[in-house]
């Protein structure tokens, strides 16, 4: 739970709701900084995706994945985890997200075999930052609590050819996950989380569209 007055010495109680606030975040989070754009590490020279007609997703990778906290809790000594369906949920938001912004109007068959014109994508999150430790109560003495995003996350996504395994691009970054003031609920971190997602999908679209156009 975030103490905002003990953080910062100040009241912002407002019609019975705790607003952790964009300063607090945006003091400690470099990810709403960045630009939209998370550049390559590695591009293959003279990649052609436009060979690529399909897509192979493989489930996304939370296997080595660390549950960090934000700077504010340092000083809680409480260890912080996510529960096993929490991330059975995370990887079913990853995967329909993928169908659905991969499979819009037509545009790219989602696959689960290897083929010359299938292109592999494997992502994996190596750390999550929540706002808050997973599992607080959405009420603190009779206050709501609210938060701008649900936290922050650094991710590896590899882009493969299916067939040969070689790579073509290394994307690593951080990612906030969710931008707008919301009440502290499990449904609205699985809402950021799945809009986080969507986005990923579409930027994969867009590129693909890119080069074959």
């Amino acid at each position: 739970m975030i103490k905002i007055k003990e953080l910062f010495s100040m009241n912002i109680f407002t019609v019975k709701r705790i607003l952790i606030p964009a300063l607090m975040i945006l003091f400690f989070s470099g990810s709403l900084l960045a630009k939209d754009k998370i550049p390559a590490k590695y591009i293959k020279p003279d990649i052609d995706l436009a060979a690529y007609k399909k897509v192979q997703i493989r489930p996304l990778n939370l296997d080595d994945m660390l549950v960090l906290k934000p700077a504010w809790e340092q000083d809680n000594t409480e260890q912080w985890q996510l529960k096993i369906k929490e991330i059975s949920t995370i990887q079913k938001l990853f995967m329909d997200a993928m169908q659905k912004e991969l499979s819009a109007s037509g545009s790219y068959k989602l696959v689960t075999t290897s083929a010359a014109d299938v292109l592999l994508i494997e992502v994996e999150i190596l750390t999550i930052t929540p706002y808050v430790k997973p599992g607080t109560k959405n009420e603190d003495g009779g206050q709501t609590i609210e938060t701008l995003g649900s936290g922050d996350l650094v991710f590896s996504a590899e882009f493969r050819d299916s067939k040969t395994r070689e790579l073509l691009i290394l994307v690593e970054g951080e990612r906030t996950i969710g931008d707008k003031y919301k009440k502290l609920s499990r449904e609205n971190h699985m809402k950021n989380v799945a809009g986080l997602f969507e986005k990923w999908g579409r930027k994969i679209r867009e590129t693909l569209d890119n080069d074959r156009n």
